[in-house]
């Protein structure tokens, strides 16, 4: 700041002067104002010797000062203040500025050299402080650090072997979530945060899996944006974005492009003779498959599904194939149909649906109608599970024996 600024810092100490130059000179004033931390006021610059010819502000800071001593300049004795000017084109110079007519000069240079030197010990302080500040939050890092990984490695070394199968889902530094598969076969989900000491794991048994599978599809976004030129005129508002879905992943025609831009969330209002119209659009991928997980609850007493990235559906396939939708399937089938194949054997399903009793089955005419029955359930059997009938045409001709009935 220039010394006619308002103080915003107590003076230690402060001169006001005047210097005439020559005999027709006119007077120039002369200030030092002394503050804490720096100094600043009217003095004349002296450049290789030379004085200047008028007065000039200055403000220089302690560790810019250089040395502070007395000089005969122009048949007069001067205070030289010689300090270092950063300057944006010759960098750090050497600038000097004298204070003409000053009374007591020598008390002057000693105030003016006890306070840098005060204030350069004062940040020489304050850098050490500094130091031994930073040195101090770097050990206490480094100390957190450390402990973080170890709580790391003893959560993670406590669940993961090097033989267990795990497929991560984040990694970062002192953070891991992944799902692994135990020793009993049951899917696990951990999580571990070393920085805050925390850890979580979830189980889910292998029998209380009932089967995965993938889900969901990828589509397409296309975002429209484009602008107005204007020749001869004045265009306002002239930016759009809209966001219309693709089907079938294909960008639509011109005719869909232009209905777009008219939905233009702020319509342009022109002016002139001549204007240009673009349009442009961008087709974003937006992938929702993912792998659905169908288990049993204990808590909630139900079946529930959770949903899996979708990467992970190779590495349950490598690790559970067994519960694989299409398996899982396959077998309840086969448990239904063996189910309903043991009660036709034992003639549970006979005695249901012909409503007679053992009395009535002495008759010889119906000895050989069931033995005749028996025989067709066994061929129909036998073809089942030869894959010669469908499930569909299994059960068809199982109505037709009840039939017959």
């Amino acid at each position: 700041m220039s010394w006619d600024d308002e103080r915003f810092e107590k003076e230690l100490d402060y001169y006001h002067g005047e210097y005439k130059k020559g005999l027709l000179g006119k007077k120039c004033p002369v200030r030092l104002y002394v503050y804490p931390s720096h100094i600043e006021g009217m003095g004349y610059a002296l450049n290789m010797g030379e004085l200047a010819n008028e007065s000039d502000s200055y403000s220089i800071k302690y560790p810019q000062i250089r040395n502070v001593y007395t000089d005969n300049i122009a048949g007069n004795a001067g205070l030289v203040i010689e300090y270092i000017e950063d300057s944006i084109v010759a960098g750090k110079s050497s600038s000097k500025v004298v204070l003409l007519g000053i009374t007591e000069i020598e008390r002057w240079i000693q105030l003016l050299l006890d306070t840098r030197d005060n204030v350069l010990e004062k940040n020489k302080q304050a850098e050490i402080a500094k130091k031994e500040k930073e040195e101090t939050e770097r050990k206490l890092r480094e100390e957190k650090e450390a402990e973080a990984a170890k709580f790391y490695r003893d959560c993670l070394n406590f669940h993961i072997k090097d033989t267990t199968s795990l497929y991560e889902l984040y990694r970062d530094k002192n953070r891991i979530a992944l799902i692994y598969i135990a020793e009993d076969r049951s899917l696990n989900f951990l999580k571990i945060d070393g920085d805050n000491r925390e850890e979580s794991n979830g189980v889910i048994p292998f029998d209380k899996i009932h089967y995965y599978e993938k889900a969901g599809e990828i589509h397409y976004v296309a975002e429209i944006h484009g602008d107005y030129s204007s020749y001869g005129g004045s265009v306002t508002g002239g930016k759009f974005s809209k966001l219309a879905t693709v089907g079938g992943g294909l960008l639509f025609g011109m005719m869909g492009m232009t209905a777009g831009a008219l939905l233009s969330y702020k319509p342009a209002q022109t002016e002139g003779i001549k204007t240009n119209f673009t349009i442009d659009s961008d087709v974003k991928q937006i992938d929702e498959r993912n792998v659905m997980l169908n288990f049993y609850s204990d808590m909630k007493k139900q079946y529930v599904d959770i949903e899996l990235p979708n990467d992970i559906y190779n590495f349950l396939q490598t690790h559970l194939p067994e519960k694989k939708y299409n398996i899982v399937l396959e077998l309840e089938k086969k448990a239904a149909i063996h189910q309903a194949t043991d009660k036709i054997e034992s003639g549970e399903l006979l005695r249901v649906a012909s409503g007679v009793g053992n009395s009535q089955l002495e008759d010889k005419q119906s000895k050989d109608s069931m033995t005749e029955f028996k025989q067709k359930v066994e061929k129909l059997k036998m073809m089942k599970d030869a894959g010669l009938l469908s499930d569909e045409e299994f059960s068809a001709e199982k109505e037709k024996l009840l039939g017959m009935l």
